[in-house]
């Protein structure tokens, strides 16, 4: 509510960063790093997200970095491996997961997506169900079914049932498929390339230096800009 969304509704990720004035880059990690999360002197926020995810769990993983950048105390930075929930070891690790698990799968919202026989008893939900909400919050299916068992509707036995085949179900109820696939090459969120230019300017950074960063977001500054109509 006090970013402007209300009790059910998606977030729209993009826009909730640039509000918050999170710079955030996508970029190919190693397997076992989703995310990092850097707060900087001045209130700079950055984030770093593995590209080589999938869609949904780069989602969740934004969720993630956003609690240790606006949550947790005394953050300075984290490497992060998201979405281990109960698995997590670090305890600010395991809030993290529930805070992007919380926020992003608001509990008003899946109570309105559920069919009220599904509500009636314990592992009754079907997998339908689960895509719908998947879908519709445009997460990963692993976190609708966290959320879901915290919720107290089904068991664990739903990471099992629901562990091959997303893709393909999905699919053939109607759904497009990208929150299953990578994506996000190298996109860049807020303003990186204005603070990045204030750096040099202001003498904080090289020139050699200034050209490497944004040349890391494909930004070539003595490139003439192109004529045209947009």
């Amino acid at each position: 509510i006090e970013n402007g969304y209300g009790a059910t509704d998606p977030i729209c990720l993009t826009s909730l960063l640039l509000k918050k004035n999170v710079i955030t880059l996508f970029r190919p990690l190693s397997a076992k790093i989703m995310g990092m999360a850097i707060k900087a002197p001045g209130e700079l926020r950055f984030m770093l997200i593995n590209q080589s995810n999938n869609i949904g769990r780069q989602h969740f993983s934004i969720g993630h970095e956003l609690y240790h950048l606006f949550i947790q105390e005394n953050f300075s930075s984290q490497k992060c491996e998201t979405a281990l929930f109960d698995k997590q070891t670090d305890p600010e690790e395991k809030k993290a997961d529930m805070f992007s698990a919380f926020l992003l799968l608001p509990e008003q919202g899946i109570m309105e997506l559920l069919p009220g026989e599904e509500k009636r008893g314990k592992n009754m939900i079907r997998q339908e169900t689960i895509i719908k909400i998947q879908q519709y919050y445009s997460l990963s299916v692993n976190a609708v079914i966290f959320r879901l068992i915290e919720l107290g509707y089904i068991d664990k036995t739903y990471y099992d049932l629901m562990e091959y085949g997303k893709k393909n179900l999905a699919r053939k109820l109607g759904y497009d498929v990208h929150l299953y696939e990578p994506g996000n090459a190298n996109k860049v969120i807020g303003d990186y390339a204005l603070i990045v230019n204030k750096l040099y300017q202001n003498k904080k950074i090289s020139e050699a230096y200034y050209l490497e960063l944004l040349n890391a977001i494909d930004i070539d500054p003595f490139a003439p800009f192109e004529n045209g109509s947009e």
